[in-house]
């Protein structure tokens, strides 16, 4: 079983395969935003898809740590033992280096992205004190996740259980068919979230969750394309 501090990352008869639907993520996220920065182009003076693209660019980020966590772990555990107890043998006794900083990095990551697109759904400014004191709850959330893994995946269901609230309240509102599948999308990717707080108590939900979090995405790409499709025709 491969661990991040107290985290199940992964039954041993998913390694690998976790990793290729990661490195699939990882992809799919990135052209996320890529095509959030075309948009971009196509009106420069909305600076929100340039944020979108921002988000992802930060979300696939944190996927490319967290693969290359899994790969390294497994390849020089001893190195990364030693520099633990080297270096911080009182906070990770029983850990190595690499994978209690792998997963911090990844969580601080992915939850800055999905706070992005929390700030992108409001209809207030993008830069508030309000804002600026949920990035600083992100950083006390991300540390003690490093104690309890759940708490990363609890803030992020939060986020995005927040941001599909406000598409399909847009949605109600504009009728605009794309704008419901941002919300479909976002609620796939926060499902998969709830799913991995049990993982813990069932390591095969690790796998469910990975596959959900994936179609997520992936459908998540597919409204995206819609969306610059849409932007070029009305060009």
């Amino acid at each position: 079983m491969v661990y991040w501090l107290d985290f199940v990352y992964s039954p041993p008869w998913f390694y690998g395969k976790d990793i290729v639907i990661d490195i699939i993520s990882a992809i799919v996220v990135l052209i996320i935003g890529i095509f959030a920065f075309r948009n971009f182009l196509l009106d420069k003076k909305n600076y929100r898809h340039l944020l979108f693209s921002a988000a992802f660019v930060i979300l696939g980020g944190s996927f490319i740590v967290k693969i290359l966590t899994n790969i390294l772990s497994h390849h020089i555990i001893g190195i990364s033992k030693y520099l633990t107890g080297l270096l911080i043998p009182n906070i990770i006794p029983k850990y190595s280096l690499l994978p209690a900083l792998g997963f911090l990095i990844h969580a601080g990551m992915t939850l800055f992205g999905f706070y992005i697109l929390y700030t992108l759904t409001s209809e207030h400014k993008i830069i508030s004190t309000d804002y600026l004191m949920i990035a600083y709850f992100i950083v006390i959330s991300t540390y003690f996740a490093r104690f309890n893994y759940f708490l990363f995946y609890i803030t992020a269901l939060i986020f995005l259980v927040t941001i599909t609230r406000r598409y399909f309240l847009s949605y109600k509102k504009s009728k605009y068919k794309n704008t419901f599948f941002l919300g479909v999308s976002f609620c796939v990717i926060g499902l998969s979230q709830f799913v991995f707080i049990f993982t813990s108590s069932n390591h095969t939900l690790y796998v469910l969750a990975e596959i959900i979090q994936l179609i997520g995405y992936l459908f998540l790409l597919y409204t995206f394309v819609m969306v610059l499709r849409n932007a070029k025709k009305k060009k």
